[in-house]
Formats: structure tokens, sequence, C-alpha cells
């Protein structure tokens, strides 16, 4: 959208104006795809496992089959073959 604005604003007449359209609606689709994706995360996270540290007590979201916990970064899995605690 800046870029865009450049032709507007250095006033280099029609083509700037052409110039300023394209990239004005560039910049609409790039900010909306951004919207898009963080609207899809927020609606994953919605729907995740709520589970509680063993190490710290707090609940966290389990995003994965492994994921860390939010506060002390404790590794968490509901699979048992993913624990790192388990003897191999």
């Amino acid at each position: 959208m800046i870029v865009g604005l450049a032709g507007i604003v250095f006033n280099w007449g029609a083509a700037g104006k052409i110039m300023a359209g394209i990239f004005m609606v560039l910049g609409a689709i790039a900010m909306l795809a951004s919207m898009a994706v963080y609207f899809w995360a927020g609606m994953m996270s919605t729907s995740t496992t709520v589970i509680e540290c063993p190490e710290c007590g707090k609940p966290t979201k389990l995003l994965g089959k492994t994921d860390r916990c939010m506060f002390c970064k404790t590794i968490l899995s509901l699979d048992p073959k993913h624990d790192p605690n388990a003897n191999v």
C-alpha cells in the first residue's frame, strides 16, 4: 500500500494512479490473507485438549502429539511412546 501511495504523493500522473490502485488491491489481499491465517489459528486453538501440567500444575493446551507447557516449558504428551521419562 505504501509503494502505491508513492505514485500519488510524488505526482507521477496517470501511471502513478494506476500503480496506486494495483498496490492498494495487492495490499488489501495480503491483509485479508493474514487475517484468515490468524482466524484459522484462533479457531484451531479453541478446540484443543486442555491438560494440567505435571510440573507446575497449571492448565495448558496440547496442540499436537507432543507440546510444551505454556508456563514452564515441560514437554507434554498424551501418547505413552512419546514420554521422555520412559525407559526404552
